[in-house]
C-alpha cells in the first residue's frame, strides 16, 4: 500500500518572517542609538550648529535630525529597508568632496558598522525554538 507525505513549510515560512522582523527592528533600533556613540575619529574639533565643541572621539549627533530621519523599516517577507532621509545621510555616512572649499569629509558608515556587529542569528533564532 502506497505512503504519501505531505510538507507543508507555511509554519516555517511565518516563523521567518516574524524572525527577521524581530532582527531587523532591533538591528535598527540598534543603529539609532549608536549615534549617541562617541566612537568617532575626527581629525581636530568642530562647533556643532548646537553650540557644542566636538573634538575626537565623537559622537554623530549635531542637531539630531540625521538621527530623527530614520524611517520605520519597511518589510516585505524575508526584504527589509531602512532609510535615513536627511538630505546630507549619504555625505555622512559614505563621505563627501567640497569642491569649492577644497576639502573631504570621511565617510562614518553607522549603518554599516552597526550590521557588523549585530548578531541577526541570535535575534532571528529565538522564532524557531520550540
Amino acid at each position: 500500500m502506497p505512503v504519501t507525505l505531505t510538507l507543508n513549510l507555511l509554519q516555517l515560512q511565518t516563523k521567518a518572517e516574524v524572525g527577521f522582523a524581530a532582527a531587523v527592528h532591533g538591528y535598527a533600533d540598534k543603529a539609532n542609538a549608536a549615534f549617541e556613540d562617541e566612537s568617532w575619529q575626527w581629525a581636530g574639533t568642530t562647533r556643532r550648529k548646537n553650540g557644542e565643541v566636538a573634538g575626537s572621539p565623537r559622537n554623530l549627533v549635531d542637531t539630531g535630525e540625521l538621527r530623527d530621519s530614520q524611517q520605520e523599516p519597511q518589510i516585505t517577507g524575508l526584504t527589509a529597508r531602512i532609510t535615513w532621509d536627511a538630505p546630507y545621510a549619504a555625505a555622512v555616512f559614505l563621505g563627501a568632496t567640497d569642491r569649492k572649499r577644497a576639502y573631504s569629509l570621511p565617510g562614518r558608515n553607522l549603518p554599516q558598522q552597526v550590521a557588523d556587529k549585530f548578531n541577526f542569528a541570535e535575534v532571528f533564532i529565538r522564532y524557531f525554538e520550540l
